[in-house]
């Protein structure tokens, strides 16, 4: 059984968001210990919340609605559901403190439902008990656009915003799947390098598998480099205008599926 870990640096939620040939108000993308600590302990506060629906009926959902699974402990995700030790065990909250969420693949069948899972590989997915979490409805999806660096959210099908995105470098790319919003919190400093919000993903970078003592996690947040929109100058996540990002954090719940393509 591997567990993963509850780091405290919160900062860790967008690791993989600095910026190849970066302005000096940029994170440095080797910082010292001093740093990470000063990070850690100053760069954000999160919103925990996550819309929740008792008695769900999963046979009558709303056309473009899925499903997804909020926990109420430590979560035992299973390869199948006749296993009889979990292949990993999730802690209830993720890095940065916001509840743990897993965006439900298929089911629930027979009081199991298989999730996509915040882990690598990306795509990793397995099955867990549905009785040990929550059960709720999303109704939006985001849609990143790479070669058209182009973001756009719906919501029941419908298009509720577009905008023009940054995306990683050739060197570090944004990578392409099937995730879900992991996170979604507040800067402490909205003038900050990734802007006053941003939205953890499942998806983990395809270059960076270390970045202040974390994983290579990449988001979609805002920037303090207005000019870079556009561009591909990242080191993996997604840069939306700041006016953007303030609207994506108001309206899109953990859980929300998010497609990127290439």
């Amino acid at each position: 059984m591997r567990r993963v870990p509850h780091l405290l640096a919160v900062c860790l939620v967008i690791a993989a968001c600095g910026s190849a040939g970066a302005a000096p108000s940029e994170p440095d993308p080797n910082p010292g210990p001093s740093s990470t600590s000063t990070t850690a302990t100053a760069s954000t506060t999160t919103n925990v919340t996550a819309p929740t629906f008792e008695g769900v009926d999963v046979g009558d959902l709303p056309q473009h609605a899925t499903l997804a699974l909020r926990a109420r402990g430590e979560v035992d995700v299973y390869a199948d559901p006749d296993d009889t030790e979990p292949l990993v065990t999730l802690e209830p909250t993720t890095i940065i403190g916001t509840v743990t969420v897993l965006a439900v693949l298929e089911g629930p069948i027979d009081g199991w439902a298989r999730v996509m899972l915040p882990i690598r590989p990306n795509g990793s997915e397995g099955w867990v008990k549905v009785d040990t979490m929550m059960l709720y409805v999303v109704h939006g999806n985001l849609v990143v656009n790479l070669s058209e660096r182009s973001l756009t959210y719906y919501e029941q099908g419908e298009e509720v915003l577009s905008t023009t995105v940054a995306i990683g470098t050739p060197h570090n790319p944004t990578p392409t799947g099937s995730f879900f919003v992991t996170d979604n919190v507040t800067l402490a400093d909205p003038n900050s390098a990734w802007g006053p919000h941003a939205l953890g993903l499942s998806a983990r970078s395809d270059t960076i598998t270390e970045f202040n003592g974390g994983d290579g996690i990449v988001g979609i947040h805002g920037t303090n480099r207005p000019s870079s929109i556009g561009e591909s100058v990242s080191l993996g996540c997604v840069r939306a205008p700041n006016d953007v990002i303030v609207q994506l954090h108001e309206i899109v719940p953990i859980g929300t599926p998010v497609q990127i393509n290439a």
